[in-house]
């Protein structure tokens, strides 16, 4: 299974934000980790906010084919990156939809 797959499975934001932050870890060991925008390595996440500014740098450098210039690995670790960045984004928001919609029950007590 892929950690794409497992992201999209996942059922707390807790969960999705402790895989993702286990990959940010794993980019300081790419050389070409330097070429990914600033402050997409950083840790800690802090949230959803957080999580889709780094989606949005990533995909700015992919689209503008800027990856490409850097070479193969550069243009590989960008777009695995982005494609990790935007599924986490994605649940992240299913999951803070689905528990803005659980209705709130209300037990009244009377003595």
């Amino acid at each position: 299974m892929q950690m794409l797959d497992v992201i999209r499975r996942m059922n707390s934001e807790y969960e999705v934000r402790f895989l993702l932050s286990a990959y940010v870890e794993t980019l300081q060991f790419y050389d070409t980790a330097h070429s990914l925008p600033k402050g997409v390595t950083v840790l800690p996440l802090a949230g959803v906010d957080d999580v889709r500014e780094r989606f949005e740098a990533l995909l700015d450098i992919d689209l503008s084919g800027s990856a490409v210039h850097g070479g193969e690995h550069v243009y590989a670790i960008v777009r695995e990156a982005a494609e990790l960045f935007g599924a986490a984004l994605g649940r992240l928001q299913i999951l803070q939809n689905a528990a803005k919609s659980v209705p709130e029950h209300h037990v009244e007590l009377s003595f």
